[in-house]
């Protein structure tokens, strides 16, 4: 099999973990799927930032390959599915995932986790940086246990809130193309001081996902 320069860079950048757990899969005796080592190499890609990307069907075609072969093959079909100018050698999406992966991962690590693993990761990754980004702080209910016997002290604290908000003309017409009529696409965030957590977008980040598959496009 011939591997254009676009595949070759790939397979070697996400595929190696994974071509190495299958290759060392015993030839003799075989062993309950949830248990033959090939499964952690497949695991372990796609727990990385492109589970972002896998689609459901990928997800279940992944976890049942065997061979290094399959592996390459399902390597280049995957960016290929992605690939805005399939007629060059070139995939700018794959370059742009590149890109957003290692931008998350300045930005946005949280104690210990890889910036493009985290919430806001995730969404710089499927919909880029925001146009607007907007601040703004909520007073939210809270308590405290205090001393045993005692009654737990109720009060309030101050959360930031960071929406990350997308126009619908600044969306990729593929996306735009699978939403309602929302005048914009609008990622909500709580932050704080150790991590960062979506409260509001998922639908919009799946839909993302979805539309950087050519043969979903409408």
């Amino acid at each position: 099999m011939t591997l254009s320069p676009h595949a070759r860079r790939w397979t070697a950048g996400l595929a190696l973990p994974l071509l190495a757990a299958l290759w060392a899969v015993p030839a003799v005796g075989v062993q309950p799927p949830e248990r033959r080592p090939e499964n952690a190499g497949v695991a372990g890609w796609m727990d990385g930032p492109v589970r972002w990307l896998l689609t459901p069907d990928e997800a279940r075609r992944l976890r049942k390959l065997r061979t290094g072969r399959e592996a390459i093959s399902f390597l280049e079909e995957f960016w290929k599915r992605r690939d805005p100018t399939p007629d060059d050698r070139a995939n700018p999406f794959a370059e742009q995932f590149q890109e957003r992966v290692e931008a998350a991962d300045h930005l946005y690590p949280e104690a210990g986790t890889r910036g493009c693993m985290t919430d806001r990761g995730r969404a710089l990754i499927l919909l880029g940086p925001p146009p607007l980004l907007r601040y703004e702080q909520q007073e939210v209910p809270a308590w405290e246990r205090g001393r045993e016997g005692d009654r737990p002290v109720r009060d309030t604290r101050r959360i930031v809130v960071e929406s990350w908000v997308y126009p619908r003309p600044e969306l990729p017409p593929a996306l735009a193309g699978l939403l309602d009529d929302e005048p914009e696409v609008k990622v909500v965030f709580v932050v704080e001081p150790r991590r960062a957590y979506m409260v509001a977008g998922e639908r919009y980040l799946e839909l993302a996902a979805r539309a950087a598959v050519r043969d979903s496009m409408p």
